[in-house]
């Protein structure tokens, strides 16, 4: 018997001493951070206005910018809209929109956010000095959540 209570002990023993060993450290990695989008070498013709709020609070700047040979929509880091289905960002050819016929504006994409800093492509061979205005626009509803006139 004293055999078998040796056998245990030593068991018990290897047991505890595995048990408390370290476990090796797991490397930490940091999360990434978002960047926000920064304009490299935006042309000096840049077209901006300031958000005036319609049917929804909406502040914020918006730019059109050159890039090499493409021109981007810039929402600042300011920007923020109220939420809804079907929204999204247009240029319009009136700087107070009040109408939403297809040939009045360029759909340029659904609302990525309803807030912070966002880019639009803007397509090749638009003239985004044909549009007034810049709109956060409800489809669904018809809602004009806010607009920017634009300006040079």
């Amino acid at each position: 018997m004293k055999f078998n209570g040796l056998v245990v002990l030593g068991i018990v023993a290897s047991l505890a001493v595995g048990c408390t060993q370290k476990e090796p450290p797991v490397p930490q990695v940091a999360e990434p951070t978002p960047t926000p989008i920064a304009s490299a070498n935006p042309s000096s013709d840049t077209v901006s206005g300031t958000f005036v709020t319609g049917e929804k609070t909406t502040q914020g700047i918006v730019s059109v910018v050159t890039e090499g040979d493409k021109r981007y929509l810039e929402l600042d880091e300011a920007f923020e809209t109220g939420s809804g289905p079907d929204v999204f960002v247009l240029l319009h050819r009136e700087s107070e929109p009040k109408s939403y016929q297809d040939a009045d504006y360029l759909n340029l994409g659904e609302l990525q956010n309803t807030n912070g800093t966002q880019r639009y492509e803007i397509p090749a061979g638009t003239n985004p000095d044909e549009f007034g205005s810049v709109v956060i626009w409800c489809r669904q509803f018809n809602a004009t959540f806010g607009y920017a006139p634009l300006s040079q």
